[in-house]
């Protein structure tokens, strides 16, 4: 490096901090200027919570109902996985990742792909997937497809509304209890009072629109089970308006008379099924309690068809919004009109099933009768006939008895308008009303999505004045409640670090003002700030960066950083000042004698962090505006330093009073001469000096081997979520049971833990059955439709909360829900699927016809692989993905049997998807709806399996019927219900989670052995893989290795040209690992795990080391240069630059101190490491490099000195 006399620079140099200094107006204007685009930038840049995370996943769905789960993966599931193949940017396979992945169920295949995270026209590559797809089409076995597509499986809602049903008021309530009494006064009226007081009465209440009369049927049919049953006698049937029901004469309790009522006649009946907007039955025995017993399990008000249209309205009015790009539902139930016959009612007419289709569609036309020409114009003609009510489907003439007269519709079917049964999906909110009782209605939530680049503050405002004006078409006791507010968590994250970033402004200006001694140079370090992050804003406003949080992070980071510069710049003016200089040219002379160093430092500092750029997965992801925060900072606070530190420096600093120590004293008295003295033994005996240091390197071994690995922490928010699995066969309503049963337990925890606190906690549980919710969280994929699946998702009304309720939900759920898992969940920053991860995958099965003893093998060798995952200690709910196998049966046709009957095996498809699950023979259309007409044998006739076999099969060819028993057998057999493939391959996941106070880590580790035995005993063809945390962990590590590396690298090659030498940057970068000790020890001390973050707040150390140590250097090449002694440099240079160093240190580890406080588990490690790492620094930066370059001088003689070497 070479330095040039003062009167050199004086009379040549020209640069922009002699530019502004002497052309002070324009610098005004250009400050001004500069303030104003910085707000522009702050004000115009869109904010968020978390940064975007983009979701490169899309999912194909492809139905084939009823047919077993192995055969539509090889017919199905294998064609979808081919073709979504043949794209060349699909995801490469990793432990971590996969390209394509599928689950295949009975009826069923569900295939996610995810792209290349280099792909950015996502579009692009959907689309052409799509049309993949569709080409194969036409390829699948009949009755499989279409292949749904979905690529906005990602999109994440930017705000949950939920819109539930309140209970039925007070005055319904009371209207209804009247109405019940006097029809059971009514019916009771011709008995003794002896016997009246023995009657009890089952009671269903029904919304008001319900037909009830057509369930009289049905509730003749429960009057008969009970007198049948002995439980009851003399049963009488009430069917009214609003309400059915059976009174008797009892002398069983009301728990076994409902405990009755619901297991066998109702559930034969079905009438819970075809109305879920009945309320819950009730017993009523003496009629004066009539509202006391109704009020206790009062129903809602609003039907699930009422939700429906309210929520219509919303979605509609939600998509004319500018800053709406969509809009999802869930919970609304489709409708269908059910035609319920009973075969021998249809077999005395002459009909059968198949005729009722051709009767309806000869009625409900739709199709125009043609075009006329009538004179110069053309009419066209209309056909009436279409049902324009439900009523008029039963006026259809279905056949003509003997006696010439007609037989109607109404005749042979009830005729019922409900919704499709069993429910695929359900949706509920539970929350506390006005009197602070827990109440559970149903509910439809709408996902709301914002377009990218909004303002969220716009699109907040503009869904509160859509809602305002939405209600006054509303009623006004409906509940609409934002379950996932965003808008809410972006104010409050950016408020809080904004809070975080204001402290840590205050706290670098004391630490300027005390370090400076005098208001003028920390007055000029404190504007210095406000111009940097003005500067800031305005820049990366133009690199598309939006405010959010690690956005805001990454500026309480770089705030240490960026009065580096100015800091140094300050000082310099002072000492060009103190030399006799006169302000015009002290103000740009002192900043340009460093102009070099402080360039360097400047260089160093954005190689550390640009690396991080090359991050990939989530984690690149998050972290990616990091790099390009911190980088444009710390460019901004080079060029402030240059230009308005400079200029407004001319004006504020002025010469101090009090004459300047000379160096010779300042190496005599106070903290300098301790600091002089000190240093002086270390270089007289800097062997045993450098010998003990590494002693203290050692340390950062043992502090390192200490250290708990993990990946991320949990994010702490207002929500969390329960995942409720139930074995495969479970059907929708036992989902939705236990789930209910785990939201009671919840609350039942939830109580204790709000007597603890003294305040309430939990706000809302809003529970899907059938499914999981909308995408809430970027982190948290929903699950898809299955019927044993059910998600509630929990907001409690501290953040804090979450924390320490968690835990403690979860290990009630674990032992008080028997035979279902239960699995609570926080949200995740870098979302890991399941903690504990084994991937068990078969890649032998070249033979589709092995495939049974491939699925055996696998299931075989996972169950070893579970009892291995018992073995390890804090390893808990230990499972696999494939779950049990279930029952299945089969209905074996006898092809000799068939063929005398003239029976094909496409009859009896055909009778028994009639019979069981109904077969569409019509639409009815209502307003833009389209509600299916479907067929479908009474639940009385079909009530077991065994029912089926005198199922009638009618022949095609023939008229003749034959009862099902004649031409086939039920055989029923256990198969696999569930089958997963990762890329192309079968493969079982065997999972477990961490018991409180382990981590997933801690499991792994005790497990290395056993994982390592049981692979080598695997048979060819089979593998396993590490996944979950562990593999995550150890990619990101991986990927953390390499940017230390080129870190080092870039810094090393940018020392090489700033000192003209190769082996000085090996000094300057020796007090690394140092550094690198004190925040493994930081570390360690707070109790914090080495994760992911903890590795970034390490590697992101050695810009800030190298950065000190360049600036001390300088100064010893110019004392070099002087022939100074090399002792006398070393040590001369800590004493010049320790008021910068310290001041520069202690504003970064004060300013780390709110985002520590603040940023929650997320940043608290990369806090802990930098104030760690940095305060350990300081001591090396002044101590050991001049011991190390002492010995490269002295002892090495690998350094020239051209000044004295011995003293």
């Amino acid at each position: 490096m070479v330095h040039h006399a003062d009167d050199e620079l004086i009379r040549n140099t020209r640069n922009s901090a002699r530019y502004f200094t002497e052309n002070r107006h324009i610098s005004w204007i250009l400050l001004i200027a500069l303030v104003a685009w910085g707000l522009y930038g702050y004000l115009n840049m869109p904010k968020r919570k978390d940064p975007v995370i983009p979701v490169r996943v899309a999912t194909a769905v492809t139905l084939w109902p009823g047919v077993r789960a192995d055969r539509v993966e090889q017919e199905v599931t294998r064609a979808v996985e081919s073709a979504i193949a043949q794209n060349s940017h699909i995801h490469p396979p990793s432990h971590t990742a996969y390209g394509i992945r599928s689950t295949t169920l009975t009826g069923i295949s569900i295939v996610s792909f995810q792209l290349s995270e280099t792909v950015e026209d996502t579009v692009r590559e959907f689309s052409d997937i799509n049309l993949r797809l569709n080409a194969i089409n036409d390829n699948l076995p009949e009755g499989a497809g279409p292949i749904q597509f979905n690529s906005g499986f990602g999109d994440t809602a930017a705000l949950m509304l939920t819109v539930a049903s309140p209970l039925e008021d007070d005055l319904e309530l009371e209207i209804r209890a009247r109405s019940i009494a006097e029809a059971l006064k009514t019916v009771r009226s011709d008995l003794p009072d002896e016997v009246q007081a023995r009657r009890a009465a089952i009671i269903v209440v029904l919304p008001r629109s319900v037909d009830t009369e057509g369930l009289r049927r049905d509730v003749h049919r429960l009057a008969y089970e009970m007198d049948s049953s002995d439980l009851a006698k003399d049963p009488r049937i009430l069917v009214r308006p609003g309400f059915v029901g059976v009174d008797a004469t009892v002398d069983v309790g009301e728990e076994t008379l409902l405990s009755f009522a619901g297991e066998h006649a109702l559930g034969k009946l079905g009438i819970e099924a075809f109305h879920p907007d009945a309320w819950e039955p009730v017993v009523i025995g003496d009629v004066s309690r009539t509202e006391e017993i109704l009020s206790a399990a009062v129903g809602e008000k609003y039907t699930y068809r009422d939700l429906a249209n309210f929520t219509e309205l919303i979605s509609r009015a939600s998509q004319v919004i500018p800053e709406v790009s969509k809009v999802q539902r869930s919970g609304v139930l489709p409708e269908w009109i059910t035609l319920s016959y009973s075969q021998q009612t249809l077999a005395a007419y002459g009909v059968q099933p198949s005729n009722l289709q051709q009767a309806i569609g000869g009625r409900n036309i739709i199709a125009s009768g043609g075009i006329v020409e009538a004179g110069a114009s053309e009419l066209n003609l209309d056909p009436t006939g279409e049902f324009s009510d439900p009523k008029e489907i039963g006026d259809v003439i279905i056949s003509t008895g003997d006696n010439g007269l007609p037989a109607y519709l109404r005749d042979l079917v009830d005729i019922r308008r409900g919704y499709r049964s069993p429910p695929s999906y359900l949706n509920y909110f539970t929350r506390k009303d006005d009197s602070g009782r827990w109440q559970k209605t149903r509910a439809v939530t709408l996902a709301i999505m914002m377009r990218e680049r909004e303002q969220i503050d716009a699109f907040a405002g503009a869904i509160e004045r859509m809602l305002s004006d939405v209600r006054q078409h509303l009623p006004d006791d409906l509940i609409i409640t934002r379950t996932s507010d965003q808008p809410r968590q972006v104010r409050e994250n950016v408020d809080l670090f904004m809070t975080a970033l204001y402290e840590a402004l205050v706290l670098v200006a004391l630490v300027a003002l005390i370090g400076f001694r005098e208001w003028r140079s920390s007055l000029l370090v404190m504007i210095s700030i406000p111009l940097t992050l003005a500067m800031t804003f305005g820049a990366i406003y133009l690199l598309g960066v939006e405010i959010q949080q690690v956005s805001i992070a990454s500026l309480i980071i770089a705030l240490g950083l960026l009065v580096d510069d100015p800091v140094v710049a300050g000082d310099a003016i002072k000492r060009e000042l103190a030399a006799g200089h006169p302000a015009r040219i002290a103000a740009w002379l002192g900043p340009t004698k460093l102009a070099s160093a402080i360039l360097y430092s400047t260089i160093t500092n954005v190689v550390a962090y640009l690396p991080f750029l090359m991050l990939t997965g989530n984690q690149g992801d998050f972290l990616h505006s990091l790099p390009i925060v911190i980088a444009a900072t710390l460019i901004s606070s080079r060029f402030v330093s240059m230009t308005f530190v400079p200029f407004l420096g001319y004006y504020l600093i002025k010469p101090s009073e009090k004459p300047e120590l000379t160096i010779e004293e300042r190496r005599r008295k106070g903290f300098t001469g301790l600091y002089y003295r000190l240093g002086s033994y270390s270089i007289l005996h800097r062997k045993k000096i450098f010998l003990i240091s590494l002693f203290f390197l050692a340390l950062g071994v043992v502090f390192k081997r200490n250290l708990k690995n993990s990946y991320f922490p949990q994010d702490v928010q207002y929500l969390s979520y329960v995942d409720v699995w139930l074995p495969n066969q479970s059907p929708v309503l036992e989902t939705a049971k236990v789930a209910g049963e785990a939201e009671e337990v919840i609350r039942e925890v939830t109580a204790r833990y709000e007597l603890e606190q003294g305040r309430e906690s939990l706000k809302s549980i809003t529970t899907f059955v059938g499914g999981g919710g909308p995408r809430f969280w970027f982190s948290v994929n929903p699950e898809l439709r299955e019927r044993n699946y059910a998600q509630l998702i929990l907001e409690v009304t501290e953040k804090e909360d979450t924390t320490r309720l968690v835990p403690r939900w979860q290990a009630a759920l674990s032992s008080r829900i028997p035979g279902a898992f239960l699995d609570v969940r926080q949200l995740q920053t870098a979302p890991v699927r399941y903690p504990v991860a084994i991937r068990l995958s078969g890649r032998s099965d070249t033979d589709p016809g092995d495939q049974e003893r491939d699925i055996a093998t696998l299931r075989k060798y996972a169950a070893e692989l579970k009892d291995i995952l018992r073995s390890a200690p804090g390893a808990s709910r230990v499972r696999d993905d494939w779950d049990l196998e279930g029952f299945r049966f089969d209905v074996k046709i006898d092809p000799d049997r068939a063929n005398l009957a003239s029976i094909s095996n496409r009859d009896v498809q055909n009778a028994l998807v009639s019979a069981s699950s109904g077969s569409q023979v019509g639409q009815y259309r209502e307003d833009d709806q389209v509600i299916p007409i479907v067929a479908r044998m009474r639940p009385s006739e079909r009530e077991s399996v065994s029912d089926l076999l005198s199922l009638y099969v009618y022949s095609s060819a023939t008229t003749e019927k034959v009862p099902l028993e004649s031409v086939a057998s039920l055989k029923h057999e256990m198969q696999t219900e569930r089958i997963k493939r990762l890329d192309q391959f079968r493969t079982i996941t065997c999972f477990a989670f961490p018991e409180e106070g382990y981590l997933a880590s801690d499991i792994h580790r005790a497990l290395r052995e056993e994982l390592d035995a049981f692979e080598s005993r695997l048979p060819p063809g089979y593998v396993i893989e590490i996944s979950g945390e562990h593999a995550s962990q150890q990619n990101g590590f991986s990927e953390m290795k390499l940017i230390m590396l080129i870190s080092i690298v870039s810094i090393f090659v940018a020392l090489t040209f700033q000192f003209k030498n190769a082996l000085k940057p090996i000094v300057v970068l020796s007090a690394v690992p140092y550094g690198l000790v004190g925040a493994l020890a930081a570390l360690y001390f707070s109790g914090s795990s080495f994760g992911f973050m903890a590795f970034l707040g390490v590697a992101s150390l050695i810009g800030v080391i190298v950065s000190h140590v360049i600036v001390l250097f300088d100064f010893v090449e110019v004392m070099q240069e002087k022939g100074e002694s090399l002792q006398d440099s070393l040590l001369d240079a800590g004493i010049v630059r320790l008021r910068p160093v310290m001041i520069t240190v202690g504003a970064t580890i004060f300013a780390l101190v709110p985002l520590a406080i603040h940023g929650g588990p997320l940043w608290q490690s990369l806090c802990f490491a930098q104030i760690g790492g940095l305060a350990v620094a300081t001591y090396v930066t002044k101590l050991q490099v001049p011991v190390i370059y002492s010995i490269f001088v002295r002892d090495l003689k690998l350094i020239a000195w051209s000044g004295k070497v011995n003293e």
